[in-house]
């Protein structure tokens, strides 16, 4: 495969030989982008998925944040 592209590139115009390796450029540089999109988009995390696997996990008990702060804090209280 390398002799035939080196056998046709020898052919080539230098304005042509440029052509053929800027889009050759462009298409590596494609191939890239769209490998590293699809990486970022296996890689992304639902956030709907994980609020709803949150839901419930927690009990509603009508307390306060402040109510449950105050019960964290005596509850790991450390005392001397």
């Amino acid at each position: 495969m390398q002799k035939s592209i080196d056998y046709l590139l020898e052919d080539l115009d230098e304005g042509d030989y440029d052509k053929v390796v800027s889009y050759i450029e462009f298409l590596v540089d494609a191939k890239k982008k769209k490998r590293k999109e699809e990486r970022a988009a296996e890689e992304q995390v639902d956030v709907d998925m994980i609020v709803a696997s949150l839901v419930g996990s927690i009990p509603d008990t009508g307390k306060t944040l402040e109510e449950y702060r105050s019960e964290r804090l005596k509850k790991y209280e450390i005392s001397d």
